[in-house]
């Protein structure tokens, strides 16, 4: 039998919410159930294991989140504040994929945040329980454990598409694809997504899908943006609106976040590119999304094998792209993953995700990248 408890507040900080939900997970596990104390954190470590732990479920089922010991397991899914859909999907998947046979949510006094707000839309037959009392609670549960209507939905994601999560049109100052060239390569390739990203600019992605719904093509177009930041750039996917460029790594993060986009890192380790500093990257690991490890214009492999090796490591969710400036480079690279139409189901969806690979000339793209744009004439602004 296994029961998720789920505390909305931070597990490693002192509070009566937390020390009831561990109490309760004590409890539980004490009358024989595998117990699971799920909830946000603030130490780094427990956000990795707690990254790592999801990961590893995406990979091989529920089996991952037994417990590893006598007691219950401490399952981290990011912080407290912000909300992230990383975090968000996390939970989530924890959920309706964890092999739970109940859920139940210690609440608190006041807002409860996003944690309980996610639970409570993840599993709606999801108990909750206040502070007192917990060994009394903890047999109630088990009772309850026993039946199956309470048990979390599944969790059944959508039929896959392949999709490229990077690329630009000629609304970037070094790109003269037409929005229309990339939806008739896009379906051309058989994709049923696309992230235009144009440098500091939404203005791409919006003209990609106006274009598509004008003309009833079944392509999802999330309106993205590359901000350059003044170390590195970072992607907004579904952003509603243009970020000004050059503040700092950190502040263009947090600004992509306000607006509720996506944040995807591209290209984190290409020495040909400004980067931010791999210590910077993971502290701010708690705050992204997704961080890129195939990008299928690098002149290096190298780079994407770095980031690879990064993402592992801190349990980051991965993504793929072609960075695409002319359309015959689309899909260099990309993502095998079940279909997706806003920031948190994109968020599921990545754990899903299978890197897809078609590798060509990174010379010969970037000569036809330089001959389309010496020959284009500036886009009036």
């Amino acid at each position: 039998m296994r029961i998720a408890v789920i505390a909305p507040a931070a597990l490693d900080r002192p509070g009566p919410t937390q020390a009831a939900a561990h109490a309760l997970a004590d409890a539980l596990s004490d009358l024989g159930a595998e117990a699971l104390l799920v909830g946000p954190a603030r130490h780094p470590d427990a956000l990795t294991e707690g990254r790592l732990a999801v990961r590893a479920l995406e990979r091989s089922g529920a089996a991952a989140l037994a417990p590893t010991g006598h007691g219950p397991r401490l399952v981290a899914v990011g912080l407290a504040a912000p909300r992230t859909w990383a975090a968000d999907a996390a939970l989530t998947r924890i959920l309706r994929a964890g092999g739970l046979d109940l859920a139940v949510l210690v609440a608190g006094d006041g807002d409860d945040g996003w944690v309980a707000a996610t639970a409570r839309a993840a599993a709606p037959a999801l108990e909750e329980v206040g502070t007192t009392a917990p060994r009394k609670t903890a047999k109630a549960l088990v009772a309850a454990a026993r039946d199956h209507a309470r048990t979390p939905s599944p969790l059944t994601p959508p039929d896959p598409i392949l999709a490229d999560f990077h690329l630009h049109s000629v609304h970037s100052h070094d790109c003269s694809t037409e929005v229309d060239e990339l939806a008739e390569r896009a379906l051309e390739l058989g994709l049923g997504a696309l992230c235009v990203t144009d440098h500091d600019t939404v203005a791409g992605g919006y003209a990609a899908r106006a274009h598509v719904e004008a003309h009833g093509i079944d392509l999802e177009i999330a309106p993205s943006s590359e901000v350059k930041s003044r170390t590195g750039e970072v992607i907004g996917i579904y952003l509603r609106e243009d970020v000004p460029p050059g503040l700092p790594f950190a502040d263009t993060v947090e600004a992509l976040r306000d607006l509720g986009a996506f944040v995807y890192v591209p290209h984190p380790f290409d020495g040909f590119h400004a980067i931010p500093d791999a210590a910077l990257l993971e502290r701010l690991a708690p705050l992204i999304d997704c961080l890129e490890v195939a990008n299928g214009r690098l002149a290096r492999e190298s780079f994407n094998q770095q980031a690879l090796a990064f993402a592992t490591r801190l349990g980051l969710p991965q993504g793929a792209c072609s960075d695409a400036h002319v359309a015959a480079g689309l899909f260099t690279a990309g993502l095998e993953l079940p279909a997706f139409h806003d920031p948190a189901s994109l968020a599921l969806a990545i754990g899903d995700a299978r890197v897809v690979r078609h590798p060509r000339s990174f010379v010969a793209l970037q000569a036809r990248k330089w001959l389309r744009t010496r020959r284009t004439p500036a886009r009036a602004e």
